[in-house]
């Protein structure tokens, strides 16, 4: 099973590099995209398939895409950021990297979820899970977890992997929402605690769950399209929710301000399109939730009618995040520790 795991990763890792929605050989509008491989692929697949218009993407994560467009900022070399926590967006928003556009379809969109200046475009949401490795757990005897403070436990020393926030979403809105539940003096305390059984940080925020599902750890964070992506090949991934609640991501897309003219109609037309029928059932089928209802996906395994969700502020979380990540760096641990 890890074999097949590592080569469909080196598949995916090539793809990176060649992979166009319209064919080896096409430009049209670059992408900076911070799904995994195969659904940034399918999802600037789909739009091709119903516009003709051709991309090509980047995967990193969403704040390595920030960081890339603050850089880019005097010459974009991208049109489209597609995908990412919402609060990424707003930060983004305030520095005036994004290019507002009123995306098609956006009014039948809850506004908490909008832009009330169509700086960005929700498309879809995930909650936060936690995945465990019950081969790791039963080997140093320990309970899956059921709360954020169980990754404090020391029954797992050395046995938690965790993105980093300052690189990861999917890490920032797990730090986001523990602010949010317990306050930020309690909450900063509890990840110094977590902090002693972390083996490693890393960038990227589905490569934690990727080692749950390799047995190299006991427990990670993520969002549930991670670990639904893992069960449908085959790894017995075990997953729980936090009895507390858990946080969740607006997931987003934006046209990047001052881009080219033919990148900049390209990202226009991706915005109209994803908030369509065809345009949700592409993000659906990467197991994120719709942002427009209607979709469900037939092949997912974890039911989130029953998760408890917590009031969580997207807003309030963009609007602190550069304050956060700081204070993350200098009490917890440095983005330079992160792989």
């Amino acid at each position: 099973m890890k074999r097949r795991f590592a080569l469909a990763s080196a598949l995916a890792v090539l793809c990176s590099h060649v992979f166009t929605a319209g064919g080896a050989a096409a430009a049209g509008m670059t992408v900076y995209c911070p799904m995994s491989e195969d659904d940034c692929g399918a999802v600037l697949k789909a739009f091709k398939d119903d516009t003709g218009i051709e991309a090509q993407f980047v995967r990193i994560g969403a704040g390595e895409i920030l960081a890339r467009i603050r850089a880019e900022k005097a010459n974009p070399q991208a049109g489209l950021w597609l995908a990412g926590a919402a609060d990424n967006f707003i930060q983004a928003a305030s520095e005036d990297l994004l290019a507002p556009h009123k995306a098609a379809g956006i009014d039948k969109v809850d506004p908490r979820y909008t832009d009330k200046e169509g700086r960005w475009t929700p498309i879809s949401l995930s909650p936060i899970v936690f995945a465990y490795s019950q081969q790791v757990l039963d080997e140093i005897g320990a309970k899956p977890p059921t709360s954020w403070k169980s990754f404090a436990d020391p029954v797992f020393k050395d046995s938690v992997a965790l993105a980093h926030p300052a690189s990861s979403g999917t890490a920032y809105v797990a730090l986001a929402s523990m602010v949010q539940l317990d306050g930020e003096e309690p909450a900063f305390e509890l990840m110094k605690e977590i902090d002693k059984n972390v083996v490693q940080y890393t960038r990227s925020g589905v490569a934690p769950s990727r080692m749950v599902a390799n047995n190299e750890i006991a427990l990670a964070m993520a969002y549930t399209q991670d670990i639904e992506a893992a069960l449908a090949q085959g790894y017995p991934v075990g997953y729980s929710f936090p009895e507390e609640g858990t946080g969740f991501e607006v997931n987003a897309a934006a046209a990047i301000a001052n881009a080219p003219e033919e990148q900049a109609k390209g990202a226009a037309a991706f915005l109209d399109w994803i908030l369509t029928d065809k345009g949700q059932a592409a993000m659906g089928a990467t197991f994120r939730g719709p942002i427009v209802p209607g979709y469900k996906n037939p092949e997912a395994k974890i039911d989130l009618s029953n998760v408890k969700m917590i009031d969580y502020d997207f807003t309030w979380a963009g609007e602190n995040r550069a304050r956060l990540l700081e204070r993350y760096e200098n009490d917890v641990r440095h983005k330079a520790d992160a792989k």
